[in-house]
């Protein structure tokens, strides 16, 4: 539970999402780079891979003098080297608002680097919840949110791909549901804060009911809530890119599978010329407030 809580948190925050597989080192370079519908260019990340038996943090390993390159249609962003953050890469303007069903590139040019990266995603379409309700309800009844959202997806998908990720307005020790706080008592590398998301594995529209006008309606599980108080709940529709990506890094960080020793699949790339992570996608959010049950 730890790990999904984890990955999915980098995820909706846009932090670092590098591959894990680090024991084919045919690239050197990690990009890393999530848009978001109807949100401004995010900042880009480039770093060198480091093999997992060496240490460093990220400004060691930061790459500094990158072309960064995003273009969709006629239009080109040059993602610019921050003088603050090393490694970082950041648009600087005119505005540009990431625009839902759109196709962006990105081309990433390294000095040294015989290779071009490139990479390409289908930004998904507009996610909106219409509704949601109830507002609030007791923790493991029948008051299950329930959120009507239109389909957000890419181009090249056939049925959307969503998570729904939960993050905690008071992280309290006293407000931790029963299973959350067994997981907090019985792991000692977890902290609260560690709690503050939680997140459901990827699921499909086919899971849910889907309405005559496209609308597909999503129950939202107990299971991902942490605290009892006030939640936020996002819903996210993620890009092929994205989907691909975090179901194969599930299986890498010990998800469900049966595979034996050294046949579990690598990483689905999102990138050509380096690792880690180039994709998209689209969100809403809602509150709602869990209440303990009666004793």
């Amino acid at each position: 539970m730890s790990k999904k809580i984890l990955f999915a948190g980098l995820l909706l925050f846009l932090a670092a999402c590098d591959s894990s597989d680090f024991s084919v080192l045919d690239y050197e370079t990690v990009v890393e780079l999530t848009l978001i519908a109807n949100e401004p260019v995010p900042q880009a990340r480039l770093s060198r891979i480091v093999p997992e038996n060496q240490s460093s943090d990220f400004e060691g390993r930061a790459i500094t003098n990158a072309e960064v390159v995003l273009s969709t249609g006629s239009t080109s962003l040059l993602l610019e080297a921050s003088t603050e953050k090393p490694g970082v890469y950041e648009y600087l303007g005119p505005e540009h608002i990431i625009q839902p069903g759109a196709r962006y590139d990105l081309r990433v040019t390294v000095p040294g680097v015989a290779t071009t990266i490139t990479g390409t995603t289908n930004v998904p379409t507009v996610l909106e919840i219409l509704s949601a309700s109830p507002e609030a309800g007791t923790y493991l009844s029948d008051e299950q949110l329930t959120l009507i959202v239109t389909p957000g997806r890419g181009s090249d998908q056939t049925q959307s791909s969503f998570t729904l990720v939960t993050e905690a307005f008071d992280v309290r020790e006293d407000l931790l549901v029963p299973s959350a706080a067994g997981f907090l008592e019985n792991d000692s590398d977890l902290t609260l804060e560690d709690f503050r998301l939680s997140a459901s594995p990827i699921i499909t529209e086919g899971n849910f009911l889907r309405f005559p006008d496209g609308t597909i309606e999503l129950v939202y599980p107990w299971i991902g809530v942490n605290f009892y108080g006030r939640n936020v709940v996002y819903v996210n529709s993620l890009d092929r890119n994205l989907s691909d990506f975090v179901r194969s890094a599930e299986l890498q960080q010990g998800g469900e599978g049966t595979f034996g020793p050294g046949v579990i699949p690598n990483a689905i790339p999102t990138l050509y010329g380096a690792h880690g992570l180039f994709g998209s996608l689209a969100r809403d959010k809602t509150q709602f407030t869990v209440f303990p049950p009666e004793e």
